[in-house]
């Protein structure tokens, strides 16, 4: 049997430490991802931008009839990002929630992976209209129910129901309480 520790939400929370300090200045989407997210030694953790420019990464975003130079990543933007092209810290809260879903599947597969990216915006759709249909990633087998709960609370309709990243912040501190990647 697999006994859940916490340094993968150490990791994570590490990762996300300066996230609170971006969000603080200007919204942004596409640096939660995990392939933006550079460990070196004394795991000292930055957060890059240059994944999107790796073709290696193409299948992570979808281009639409009508912005075909305009690639986004559907998999982990928020319903009112991908259709009204409204970008907050609430959406970048959205973000977090599959990134954080991405890293504790140990970043096996992609997230809502048996679904096109046009069933990934259909789903967004369901989100939309609040129909009730909207298909969540289920929760990873290194999840604890609580981190889970986190995430669908991440993944609300309302962004004002979704959690800040000071409220995502402190809450991992306390899951993470007495943890040190150096020990």
């Amino acid at each position: 049997m697999y006994v859940f520790t916490l340094p993968i939400i150490a990791l994570r929370l590490l990762t996300y430490a300066p996230t609170t300090e971006l969000a603080t200045h200007h919204p942004f989407y596409d640096t939660h991802l995990p392939k933006n997210v550079l460990v070196g030694s004394g795991n000292v953790v930055k957060v890059s931008c240059i994944g999107s420019c790796r073709s290696l990464y193409a299948g992570d975003y979808h281009t639409s009839p009508s912005a075909p130079d305009t690639p986004l990543p559907v998999r982990w933007m928020s319903w009112e990002a991908l259709f009204l092209g409204h970008f907050s810290s609430r959406s970048d809260v959205w973000s977090f929630g599959v990134t954080l879903w991405e890293m504790l599947t140990l970043a096996r597969t992609q997230p809502h992976e048996k679904m096109s990216d046009e069933a990934v915006i259909d789903n967004l759709t369901h989100s939309y209209h609040d129909d009730g249909q909207q298909v969540l990633l289920p929760q990873p087998m290194l999840c604890p129910k609580e981190i889970y709960d986190l995430m669908c609370e991440c993944w609300r309709r309302d962004e004002a129901d979704r959690p800040n990243f000071r409220d995502i912040h402190v809450f991992l501190q306390r899951k993470n309480h007495g943890y040190s990647p150096q020990a």
